[in-house]
């Protein structure tokens, strides 16, 4: 069953994420991680992880519904008073969620920023009309970031920044030529062969 969740689900995944680790996120960090996933998953899978619609505010891509639902804490860590439960999304989606938290984990909240902020890219293209706080519409979303690769699987990314770290892998062009190995690692994380 191909569906969208509600927007809160998705940004409580992040701060739920990042909320057990050394990192908690802000209310600027969600609302990038929720723009990402959704670029992602309208590239990737076709369709929208929820319905509610980016606005170019001054500050950036955000969804309004998140701005008021977490104003109280500023730009403090947002914890969550309900545990959250991941079972609401479709192994699929969860997986890219997965992805992109671990993906875009390796970009500051400013760098993120720059980034949706880019020359001729959605929230440039619809907030250089003067209109604030004007919708950013999907298909100009997807059109944008379609030209872009997609986030790596997780699992694969981690396992290359292992390489990297660990000296096995000194290039790009090394990682390219160990990509191959990191596809023999299933689901669950043992190996297939």
């Amino acid at each position: 069953m191909t569906q969208t969740y509600p927007v809160l689900d998705v940004a409580r995944f992040f701060i739920d994420y990042y909320g057990r680790s050394a990192d908690p996120v802000n209310l600027a960090r969600v609302q990038m991680f929720v723009y990402y996933a959704q670029a992602e998953s309208l590239c990737r899978n076709g369709r929208p992880l929820f319905e509610d619609d980016f606005r170019a505010y001054p500050s950036g891509p955000a969804i309004t519904r998140l701005n008021v639902h977490f104003e109280d804490y500023g730009n403090q860590p947002i914890t969550l008073v309900v545990p959250f439960d991941d079972s609401v999304f479709e192994d699929d989606d969860l997986k890219l969620l997965m992805d992109v938290a671990v993906f875009y984990n390796d970009f500051s909240t400013s760098r993120m920023e720059i980034m949706a902020f880019a020359h001729g890219g959605p929230w440039e293209q619809v907030y250089s009309q003067g209109e604030d706080l004007a919708v950013i519409e999907k298909d100009v979303i997807t059109e944008y970031h379609s030209k872009f690769d997609r986030v790596p699987d997780y699992k694969a990314y981690m396992f290359s920044m292992l390489q990297r770290s660990c000296g096995m892998i000194r290039s790009t062009e090394d990682a390219v030529r160990h990509d191959e190995s990191t596809a023999i690692y299933s689901q669950n994380g043992s190996s297939k062969a």
